[in-house]
């Protein structure tokens, strides 16, 4: 008889922030921070929420619908410069190829810093 082999989902974190986090337990707020920090954020939800403030003459996609004119072009430039990646490999992602899970811890913290941004304007 075979095993049914369970799923399990676990999120990859770099090393060095999963020691950063361990030393980090005695203090519950940080320790509140760090997981929201590790919640995974996809490009197209970043750009879903940043592409409006970033580019304010861009609209947003609708549900079945093309995207309107110029918001791919500025998704693959903000994400391009925010992660350092080529436009090209940028634009993969959204049509399904894989990216590093660096990326979307990467994208959760510019989310955070740019929220804290507008709160401190």
């Amino acid at each position: 008889m075979q095993c049914r082999e369970k799923e399990i989902h676990i999120k990859k974190i770099p090393r060095w922030f999963a020691k950063f986090i361990l030393r980090s337990q005695y203090n519950p707020n940080n320790q509140q921070i760090f997981f929201t920090l590790l919640e995974p954020m996809t490009p197209q939800e970043w750009c879903l929420i940043w592409i409006p403030v970033i580019h304010p003459g861009i609209e947003l996609p609708c549900d079945g619908e093309r995207n309107p004119t110029g918001y791919m072009k500025a998704c693959l430039t903000t994400l391009s410069t925010l992660t350092g990646y080529h436009e090209r490999t940028v634009e993969g992602w959204f049509y399904g190829k894989p990216y590093h899970y660096s990326v979307e811890i990467l994208l959760r913290c510019f989310h955070l810093i740019f929220t804290l941004q507008q709160y401190l304007n």
